[in-house]
């Protein structure tokens, strides 16, 4: 028998029905709205790291450019005057590492690097224009438009790189500058010996002896059995995933630059008066400063 339905009746049945209905379509829309926001909330964080990844790619492109036109602005003023009488063994040594940065980039043109090669090729430059500022500003060719003050000059530097391998190189680093005086006419020499034992001690704090041996039990060794610097920096390389023979040559003629550098200057075979300006040291101060971001770079992985 069918139901009767009144019509009071039938109009909350309706109403009811209605009413589920325009819930059910609410929380579609709901969820939709919570959904289109979500992915447009996506869209957008992903396109906010885009733009800070290019952003951040055009500012370390045209960092890197600007330090490759330096190098070339440097080596032209170097080959327009006549060859100095005094650190001729490290001019040697600064042509040689342009001529191997140049070779670094050669070799690797077109070819897909890591980002860890990159960055220690594009490294490679600023440390050659550095070494070739340096040349020139020792020749009495420098900026001192561009000179700190004295204070400025022995002022603390590059504590977060050299603290990751301990306090005691942050201390070491903080005594040489603070040896960088115009007036001292040991300037120089202190300060070398300060920042040689620095940069030995990141290598060898970063590769020692027993883990390179450990590492490659064939690895070139010195006269007293212990693995060379090269073997280190052979060592280090592939730690950071890194086989490229070119990139370690660059590493090594580096090492090779800067070590020659505090050699000239403790020997005592640079040929100048003992005192320096602030041009030179700043020079100085930034070719070693450039010496530990590079082997920084070489060490963390």
């Amino acid at each position: 028998m069918v139901k009767k339905v009144t019509p009071a009746q039938l109009r909350a049945a309706v109403n009811k029905a209605q009413r589920q209905q325009k819930q059910a379509i609410d929380k579609y829309n709901r969820e939709a709205r919570r959904y289109n926001a979500a992915a447009k909330k996506a869209v957008n964080d992903y396109n906010r790291e885009v733009r800070a990844y290019n952003s951040k790619a055009r500012a370390h492109n045209a960092k890197v450019e600007n330090q490759r036109r330096r190098l070339d602005q440097e080596v032209r003023r170097l080959n327009s005057r006549p060859a100095a009488t005094t650190f001729v063994t490290y001019r040697s040594s600064v042509e040689t590492l342009t001529r191997t940065y140049t070779a670094t980039e050669e070799r690797l043109a077109g070819r897909t690097v890591t980002p860890a090669s990159r960055e220690l090729v594009d490294r490679g430059s600023e440390e050659a224009a550095n070494s070739t500022y340096l040349l020139n500003a020792m020749d009495g060719d420098g900026a001192p438009e561009d000179d700190p003050t004295e204070d400025e000059l022995r002022g603390p530097s590059m504590q977060e790189e050299l603290g990751a391998f301990g306090h005691d190189l942050v201390d070491r680093w903080t005594g040489a500058l603070f040896s960088l005086s115009p007036s001292n006419p040991d300037a120089a020499r202190h300060f070398c010996t300060s920042a040689r034992e620095v940069l030995i001690a990141m290598i060898d704090g970063a590769a020692p002896d027993s883990s390179v041996a450990e590492a490659d039990p064939s690895c070139d060794r010195t006269d007293k059995g212990v693995p060379t610097r090269r073997a280190k920096v052979s060592y280090l390389l592939r730690r950071k995933g890194i086989d490229e023979g070119s990139i370690e040559d660059l590493v090594e003629e580096d090492m090779n630059n800067v070590l020659g550098l505090f050699r000239e200057f403790n020997n005592g075979t640079h040929g100048h008066a003992g005192r320096f300006t602030i041009t030179q040291l700043s020079a100085l101060r930034i070719r070693v400063e450039s010496a530990i971001g590079f082997i920084h770079t070489l060490c963390v992985v």
